[in-house]
């Protein structure tokens, strides 16, 4: 009688082992086949970046050899207001006076 049980704990033993072995393969390879597909997408993610990189890179340049700075702006604007008071002063005088 001992030996049929040693026998039936030694069979249920290698088959939950066998299961437990089948069972962590399974999960390797679901994990082998994401990481995969995540080094796919990773590697479209960096080309991706780079082209969007020199998009940025381009867009500044062009910003910066059209756009007028804040600095500059606000002298243009006052040059121009001293222009303008300077006019309305010459054409004071130069109206007749009745």
């Amino acid at each position: 009688m001992i030996p049929e049980i040693t026998a039936a704990a030694v069979v249920a033993a290698v088959v939950a082992i066998g299961g437990w072995v089948w069972k962590l393969a399974s999960r390797l390879a679901t994990v082998e086949s994401r990481a995969h597909t995540a080094e796919v997408l990773a590697s479209g993610a960096s080309a991706k970046v780079s082209t969007v990189e020199q998009d940025l890179s381009a867009h500044k340049e062009h910003v910066a050899a059209e756009y007028v700075s804040r600095d500059a702006l606000k002298e243009i604007t006052g040059a121009i207001n001293r222009l303008d008071d300077r006019l309305d002063a010459l054409f004071i005088q130069l109206m007749p006076r009745p």
